[in-house]
């Protein structure tokens, strides 16, 4: 025995310092188990696929989100999970799909994961046989119906498009809780709002289309017209959420109108942003756009990608993307109060469910007509 051993005292910290490794190597997965055993409602053989998963090299997600929205959920998945190493790929909303036919003709596709907005390429991809249909969540018996739009797609978040105004250049009886009360600041002072009221580009591509036409099928199509027409005297349209806001920070931009929860939600909760800027879900009309995932009938790393899926849609999942600007739909996911700690049920409290217009696949809502789009495009004076 070494000298050092004889010391009791010394002993004792050693099989304390070996309870702690032997704790430690549970904790991390590589004794074998994961971090925390599974929910009692998964599958009794779901042991089963985490050690499977460990035969594997990693997820790789194509979607169209940034890498701080997916930085806290990406952490939180790896403190349960650490060997899977999680490759996203921001892309736009059309390419994730774009891309991955592209690959797949090619023979080289290696997706494991999608994630996209887009209602209308989602439907063309579940045609393509794109999704693995056989995939089921385990999570799938806590998930809201209207979450599940097609067999093995599932709603990652429900992200609002929204109102954000600077609170320091209007005053308090100026701040717009609605679409309606922007046209109406408009119509009784154009000059004064010239080039000071800001959106998206509304039909530069199918997914803005579906959030642009779910707004005016919500409101009615006559009615949300003559707001755009109204809007279009003083409104400037961009491309990039994140102009906008720098523009309301500084003031060149008074008003901002459907912008994205997950692009917007991360800069309003910074401090000194927050002490200039303002924001409200339209009671006319929030539109929550859904965003889906769903495993890509390519994926090389199956059992990887379900743990990645499970864990997105579990209570832990949807509580550490929220930390990423995306936004909760269960029920059972409490956040504390402020910009990133809104669920639907939150903002549902806050304006009623019947001023929530959410995404979906049913056509009518999903694809406007040519005619509309051509007027919506005239009211704002966007060229084609």
């Amino acid at each position: 025995m070494y000298k050092g051993l004889a010391n009791p005292s010394r002993r004792k910290a050693l099989k304390t310092l070996a309870a702690f490794t032997a704790g430690l190597m549970v904790s991390t997965g590589f004794a074998g188990v994961a971090f925390a055993a599974a929910p009692d409602y998964y599958p009794a053989d779901y042991s089963s696929v985490v050690e499977a998963s460990k035969q594997e090299s990693g997820v790789l997600v194509y979607s169209n989100m940034g890498e701080m929205n997916w930085r806290p959920l990406i952490e939180a998945f790896n403190a349960e999970y650490p060997w899977i190493k999680v490759q996203t790929l921001d892309l736009g909303s059309i390419e994730v799909f774009e891309r991955y036919y592209a690959e797949t003709a090619a023979g080289n596709n290696a997706t494991d994961v999608v994630v996209s907005h887009s209602s209308a390429a989602w439907l063309d991809f579940i045609k393509k046989d794109g999704v693995n249909a056989e995939y089921k969540s385990a999570e799938d018996g806590k998930l809201p119906a209207y979450s599940k739009p097609a067999t093995g797609v599932y709603t990652i978040s429900v992200d609002p498009y929204f109102i954000v105004y600077n609170k320091a250049l209007l005053a308090e009886n100026e701040w717009p809780k609605s679409i309606q009360d922007i046209v109406d600041l408009v119509a009784k002072d154009p000059q004064r709002f010239a080039h000071k009221i800001a959106t998206g580009v509304p039909m530069s591509n199918a997914a803005a289309q579906n959030l642009t036409n779910t707004y005016f099928q919500h409101v009615g199509e006559e009615k949300a017209l003559k707001q755009y027409e109204i809007l279009g005297q003083d409104v400037d349209v961009y491309r990039s959420a994140g102009q906008i806001m720098e523009k309301l920070t500084t003031g060149e931009v008074l008003i901002g109108f459907m912008l994205s929860g997950i692009q917007v939600f991360p800069l309003l909760a910074d401090p000194a942003r927050a002490q200039i800027l303002g924001y409200a879900f339209p009671s006319d009309g929030t539109v929550m756009l859904m965003r889906h995932i769903a495993m890509a009938k390519t994926a090389k790393n199956p059992n990887s990608s379900r743990l990645f899926i499970d864990f997105v849609l579990s209570k832990a999942g949807q509580t550490a993307l929220s930390s990423g600007g995306l936004m909760s739909y269960r029920d059972d996911v409490e956040l504390p109060d402020g910009p990133t700690g809104y669920t639907y049920k939150k903002i549902a409290a806050e304006v009623g469910d019947a001023s929530l217009a959410p995404t979906s696949f049913d056509s009518k809502t999903m694809i406007p007509s040519q005619d509309l789009i051509d007027k919506v495009n005239a009211a704002l004076h966007v060229q084609p």
